[in-house]
């Protein structure tokens, strides 16, 4: 039974990463939009919080490491 879980959780989560990782890479111009609250062309750890997926890569994507990340960031990490 729990075995039976464990595998159901790990198929719902491969199904939710294999369906958001494609639409995020084809908008990625518009999750940038949508991210960036402030409209100053970067998107802040505070602002990535409302999706999981940037959230998640967003300290391997911020090459500069100013805490944010710039579009060209964003479009390198995501726009694949």
């Amino acid at each position: 039974m729990r075995r039976r879980r464990s595998m159901k959780a790990i198929l719902i989560l491969g199904i939710g990463l294999a369906l958001a990782t494609p639409a995020l890479a084809q908008d990625a111009g518009l999750v940038f939009a949508a991210l960036d609250a402030n409209k100053d062309g970067k998107v802040t750890k505070a602002e990535a919080q409302k999706n999981t997926a940037v959230m998640q890569m967003f300290d391997q994507a911020d090459k500069n490491k100013d805490g944010g990340l710039s579009k060209d960031e964003f479009m390198a990490a995501f726009g694949k």
